[in-house]
């Protein structure tokens, strides 16, 4: 099945309102972010694939931003998320997958242990069973919502991952540091994929993407090819993206120095978005449909016992 198909269906099978998800808000200037509380069994993420802390809407200046992109939430369902939300293991295979049997558990950052089924191979995209999430620690304090979770495997491997939503100002800024609590190796990816969206409307000719480097699309699939323009470091669309979807991967940043980022334009609202990163990444991918534009920003992680690792990423907010 195609990733349109399969996320056609899953618009097919979302209930067709939303429940009262618990939530918290933050508020400074222009910025409204409201929380989704990570919650194994209230809350409106609780799927298998993103880290669930951190899921949120964003209002600036009367728009909304990264909104629903799949229609009313499914809280189980894998895809079924809001915002600049993120990911452990997309390239990577998660901890403990590879040597766990069948109907065994793996780990899964973020989240918590998952069943493995008979398959070939881990997929990303697929809505493995969450046999034991991990438990959230969440703390407000003003300007920010500290998230923890820590979790231990079986098979040796551990965490204690720390997240911070902050807002300052027009500034909104996700701050993470991940320490391996376990006996063996943790080597991950790391990204934000960016679902973002004004207004809800359709993407297109309205929307920019803008890049501190020159892009170059390496195997440029589905609509990509026909839609999508570069010119120097921006990135436009010469038509309505109304059926379909576009994905690339992209060359051109400096992969020994965090430069690489990206500011996010949409014309007729005048709202910019500009995202910079504080760790080099290692891939950048763009990923669109009609309700959604989706710069992603990778960052590799090989974490010792004993060791942690942290990052940053900053979206200020003008118009």
């Amino acid at each position: 099945m195609s990733r349109f198909a399969f996320l056609t269906l899953l618009l097919l099978v979302a209930p067709a309102a939303a429940a009262d998800y618990p939530t918290r808000t933050l508020k400074s200037n222009n910025l409204t972010v409201t929380v989704f509380e990570p919650d194994a069994e209230k809350g409106m993420y609780r799927g298998a694939r993103f880290d669930w802390s951190g899921v949120f809407n964003v209002t600036f200046d009367g728009h909304k931003l990264y909104g629903p992109w799949l229609g009313e939430p499914s809280p189980k369902n894998p895809d079924s998320i809001v915002g600049p939300c993120e990911e452990f293991g997309m390239f990577t295979t998660p901890p403990g997958y590879d040597t766990a049997k069948v109907g065994e558990t793996f780990l899964k950052i973020g989240v918590g242990q998952l069943e493995k089924p008979k398959e070939d191979g881990y997929r990303f995209l697929h809505g493995y069973k969450v046999v034991k999430p991990g438990t959230w620690v969440m703390t407000t304090r003003d300007g920010l919502i500290a998230f923890t979770q820590s979790v231990k495997t079986a098979a040796g491997y551990g965490y204690l991952y720390s997240k911070t939503v902050a807002v300052k100002g027009d500034t909104l800024t996700i701050s993470h540091k991940l320490e391996n609590t376990g006996i063996k190796l943790l080597h991950t990816d790391h990204y934000n994929h960016n679902f973002f969206n004004v207004d809800g409307d359709a993407v297109g000719p309205n929307y920019e993407l803008e890049f501190p480097f020159v892009p170059t699309a390496v195997e440029p699939k589905d609509r990509f090819a026909e839609v999508v323009k570069f010119d120097g470091k921006k990135l436009t669309l010469t038509a309505a993206l109304d059926k379909g979807t576009l994905h690339a991967g992209l060359t051109g940043f400096d992969a020994t120095a965090a430069t690489a980022g990206v500011t996010l334009r949409h014309k007729p609202s005048g709202v910019t978005v500009r995202v910079t990163g504080d760790r080099p990444v290692t891939r950048f991918n763009v990923w669109a449909m009609k309700t959604t534009l989706c710069p992603e920003p990778f960052v590799e992680l090989k974490i010792k016992p004993g060791q942690s690792a942290a990052w940053q990423w900053k979206y200020e907010f003008s118009k």
